[in-house]
């Protein structure tokens, strides 16, 4: 962590310091929320969860070394920093420590994709970089501030992932992240139970644009048509009026994709090692950040090349009985089609087990039947679902193929037969939305396999 006194910290919060003046001229080590991960000379802001009160572990943080602790409430000991709010007092803490970098900033979002698409753009940077990016999905209020924090002095290049599921909550985060660039994936239906249309979910993940730097340039997907919208956009994608645009799209099933980028005169063939036609796009997502950093179209291609998707994201695992996808880390009515697509272009039998999609409202119903069918058309030999929810599913693949589809209405169930539904030479396709928990199918699979 770059220099960081709590003197400063104190004044960026707001707050009201209580303890001994001298401990202020001390730099902290890091900023946690985690009291577990707290050490001597760690900030530790008591965050108020859906499932814990970070005040109650104020004592073990303190008891594993701690400096100072952020709080929003008088407390019997100190030294601690005493604010209104502990997760808006984080926001302002991390604004202050972004504000000692000069380094280009990207801010990304959109509704499918954030993860693998940032994952690329940071291969695709360290080419020439040193890049920090989010790690995993920290991409929430407390994640993204967490991922600030985590910028040091050599970095030269920040990738931040921004979720949100509610109005306000990008805002939020790009209010303190302040991106240089803000990069937009698309605009699908997930979380669509709390922004009502795909425009309230454009609306939702535009909030980053009024936080955007001065002089900051907005990279969109130029094939979603309300991204299309967003002015003075580098735009990518698939479609001819794309500034950096890919083509000639060769599709090595479960080695990745090669395809050719064409920006402004130049053209460079490029390998992205990820599955389907949607990892072009977010190849090409990264592309638009390179060049938009002077990187050329063949420093970009390196780095591309080493990406690596992380576990539950689209996974190959070449088995000796059959072949296993694990797409079990999330999963929405967009990228659940962009897997079964991937699924549709192997060789042998192909079987999908599907769980339910979570977050989509009133619409879930519908939005699962349209799953289902949309299985069945591709001619998936077995659907397997699994939820209360994925019996639409069930239903909309079997109205398009008869005895194509089983239903389990949980994962318990389907754990009892499954070795009994596989068979030799299978390709097999797991994915669900992560409060499923179906990364246990794909252990017992790894199991029974060998």
């Amino acid at each position: 962590m770059k220099q960081y006194l709590l003197s400063e910290i104190v004044a960026a919060s707001g707050g009201t310091y209580y303890g001994d003046p001298a401990l202020l001229n001390q730099a902290a080590t890091d900023v946690v929320i985690n009291s577990e991960l707290a050490k001597p000379g760690s900030l530790f802001i008591a965050i108020i969860g859906e499932k814990h009160d970070g005040h109650k572990f104020i004592p073990s943080a303190r008891e594993k070394g701690a400096a100072l602790v952020v709080t929003d409430r008088a407390l019997d000991s100190e030294p601690y920093l005493l604010v209104p709010d502990t997760l808006r007092a984080m926001h302002a803490i991390a604004a202050s420590y972004r504000n000692k970098f000069t380094i280009p900033v990207i801010g990304l979002t959109g509704s499918a994709g954030k993860t693998s698409t940032k994952d690329i753009v940071a291969a695709a940077l360290s080419a020439k970089f040193n890049v920090m990016k989010t790690q995993g999905n920290l991409n929430n209020e407390t994640g993204a501030a967490l991922t600030i924090f985590s910028l040091e002095e050599a970095h030269e290049v920040a990738v931040v992932e921004m979720g949100t599921n509610h109005f306000g909550e990008i805002g939020r985060i790009a209010s303190f992240v302040q991106p240089d660039y803000c990069l937009f994936t698309n605009i699908g239906l997930a979380h669509i139970e709390n922004f009502g249309t795909r425009e309230g979910i454009f609306q939702g993940k535009t909030e980053m644009l009024p936080y955007m730097r001065a002089g900051g340039r907005v990279i969109a997907n130029g094939d979603d048509e309300l991204l299309n919208t967003i002015p003075n956009a580098l735009r990518y994608g698939l479609g001819e009026k794309c500034e950096v645009r890919g083509t000639d799209i060769e599709d090595l099933i479960l080695r990745g994709m090669n395809f050719t980028v064409s920006y402004q005169s130049n053209s460079c063939r490029m390998h992205v090692p990820a599955l389907g036609v949607h990892s072009v796009c977010n190849a090409l997502a990264a592309v638009s950040a390179g060049v938009l950093l002077g990187m050329t179209l063949p420093e970009i291609a390196s780095g591309i090349e080493t990406y690596k998707p992380l576990r539950g994201r689209m996974n190959v695992h070449e088995l000796e009985s059959f072949t296993l996808i694990d797409d079990t880390y999330n999963a929405n009515p967009t990228s659940m089609k962009a897997s079964l697509d991937v699924l549709k272009a192997c060789s042998g039998r192909r079987v999908a087990i599907l769980g339910d999609m979570r977050e989509l409202g009133e619409a879930a119903p519908q939005m699962h039947e349209d799953v289902g069918r949309y299985a069945a058309s591709l001619g998936i030999e077995r659907i397997i679902c699994v939820g209360t929810e994925s019996k639409r599913i069930y239903a909309g693949a079997e109205s398009v193929s008869p005895g194509c589809a089983v239903y389990y209405a949980t994962q318990e169930e389907l754990l009892s037969t499954l070795p009994q539904l596989v068979q030799k030479g299978d390709v097999i396709l797991v994915k669900a939305s992560r409060g499923m928990k179906l990364e246990q199918t794909v252990e017992l699979l790894l199991t029974i396999s060998k």
